[in-house]
């Protein structure tokens, strides 16, 4: 079976848009019908499957045949603030805690959900939010998801990879 590191680039970014919806309103359209569907732990399971979507892409550039890398991507990933938080959420969740130290050298405390309610002319729009608690400062799970795109496009842009 192939593995092509642009089918998992693209999984990624699915998830991050999943994120986006979470982040910002708990109605989902099912055959053209506005509903709400979004639960407070949505923004928990969303954001594992997000971290998990972003850290493993660097396991399927790896692999794809068709990349040639110009610098090395565990090295990105160590240097990267927001990749090296990735790492250490997805694997932390992955293995039920870190076997081993963290490539951040913090750690993970505490996963937290905000939920918010906004009163608006046709009733209420709730939307959800995990912060995450590392070494005592807090991240918004969604600004880190953020960051993290932001880099693989920027480390991607550098080798010249186009997906």
């Amino acid at each position: 079976m192939e593995y092509k590191a642009s089918d998992k680039y693209n999984r990624m970014k699915r998830e991050y848009q999943k994120l986006i919806i979470i982040n910002s309103n708990n109605k989902i359209i099912i055959d053209d019908v506005v509903q709400p569907g979004i639960s407070n732990t949505d923004s928990v399971d969303g954001s594992e499957n997000f971290f998990n979507q972003c850290y493993h892409l660097k396991d399927w550039i790896k692999k794809d045949s068709s990349i040639s890398l110009s610098e090395n991507i565990e090295d990105f990933i160590n240097k990267s603030e927001s990749l090296s938080l990735c790492a250490d959420y997805c694997n932390s969740f992955k293995h039920g805690g870190l076997d081993k130290n963290p490539r951040s050298g913090k750690e993970i405390e505490k996963v937290n959900t905000h939920i918010n309610l906004d009163l608006t002319p046709t009733g209420f729009v709730a939307s959800s939010r995990s912060e995450i608690t590392i070494s005592g400062k807090k991240y918004d799970a969604f600004l880190l998801a953020t960051d993290c795109i932001k880099e693989w496009d920027d480390f991607l842009k550098r080798n010249q990879i186009k997906f």
